[in-house]
């Protein structure tokens, strides 16, 4: 409903701003995003995309103002995760960065490591929160920002060559983009569960044993 509004609203006053004022709607949009959630950004880029194909904007400044947007959106997470720390937020439970989330996201963490920055992009539903947690895990910055740029630099690739193509039928784009996340969010939750379940089988058989060994002495 919130996507469709701002959709609605963008397509109704677009018409009438400078050019100026629409880049700099484009990088609020991909900051945005990455501190509040339900900002729409991927739609705006997309749309954005669909403004340089009828020549309204130019490509390059597009790609470089959506990606500024989210990798400075990327890094001031990362700040306030590195600021206030985990249990800060592990308390407060707030909604959009909710216990479970950062559970989840710490889980692939230990597992991955810094590869988890390079692809939080195209994680859908867990960027604003690895941006959070590599705060909190005080990852170094100096391999963060690279990693995050080039995240952001591929995925608004993706979504400006995609809308760009579509043209008047970007909208299409945009339902696919919907999809995609959808299908993200599930074989993240189902990969999460079989690694807690691997540990947990692990720990149980450790803990059998340790039993078989204490029974027979």
């Amino acid at each position: 409903m919130f996507e469709n509004f701002s959709l609605d609203y963008l397509l109704e006053t677009v018409k009438n701003l400078d050019t100026i004022w629409i880049y700099v709607i484009i990088f609020f949009s991909g900051y945005l995003e990455n501190c509040i959630p339900p900002i729409p950004g991927d739609t705006v880029t997309v749309f954005a995309a669909y403004m340089v194909g009828i020549g309204r904007l130019n490509y390059f400044l597009v790609f470089a103002t959506a990606t500024a947007g989210n990798l400075s959106g990327f890094m001031t997470m990362y700040q306030i995760g590195r600021h206030f720390g985990k249990d800060f937020f592990f308390k407060r439970n707030f909604k959009f960065f909710p216990k479970e989330s950062i559970e989840k996201t710490e889980t692939w963490f230990n597992k991955y490591g810094y590869r988890i920055i390079l692809f939080n992009r195209f994680m859908s539903g867990l960027r604003s929160v690895i941006s959070i947690f590599a705060g909190m895990a005080h990852l170094k910055r100096r391999k963060i920002i690279p990693l995050a740029l080039l995240s952001a630099c591929m995925w608004d690739g993706v979504l400006i060559y995609g809308g760009y193509l579509l043209g008047d039928n970007w909208q299409y784009f945009d339902s696919i983009l919907q999809r995609y996340n959808t299908i993200v969010v599930t074989v993240l939750i189902l990969v999460i569960a079989v690694v807690v379940i691997k540990r947990l089988m692990a720990r149980y058989k450790t803990k059998t044993k340790a039993n078989r060994n204490n029974a027979d002495e």
